[in-house]
């Protein structure tokens, strides 16, 4: 019994277990052929990206998350990021938005021009 009650404690938010993932959280391709190259993110083009809780990894860039603001009523996501790409550093703002309740695409804002549609890689 004291097994089991510290497994559940493990997993009870905020108790230092493993933590949900969030919504927008996942390997996320613009075109469903590029997720054949989901091992390879950073190493091949075109690819897939990869959203995690603390990053954002793509072709030749990486980015952390300075901050991420959930926008419940937009059920969007708007993500701060700090970059480096190809010897550049930069800031950059995403704004990712549910497509739906499923969580199998989402559309995604770079800051300018129309967003873009990605599904999710599984």
């Amino acid at each position: 019994m004291k097994q089991l009650l510290a497994i559940v404690m493990l997993l009870l938010p905020g108790s230092g277990g493993a933590q949900a993932q969030n919504w927008w959280e996942g390997i996320w391709s613009a075109k469903p052929e590029w997720c054949a190259a989901a091992n390879h993110i950073g190493d091949v083009t075109p690819a897939p990206i990869e959203i995690t809780r603390s990053g954002v990894r793509g072709y030749e860039s990486r980015c952390s998350i300075a901050a991420a603001r959930s926008m419940d009523r937009a059920v969007a996501v708007h993500l701060q990021l700090k970059c480096h790409a190809e010897g550049n550093v930069y800031d950059e703002d995403r704004l990712m938005m549910r497509t739906d309740e499923t969580g199998l695409a989402v559309w995604i804002w770079f800051g300018s021009g129309d967003p873009v549609l990605f599904q999710r890689c599984e």
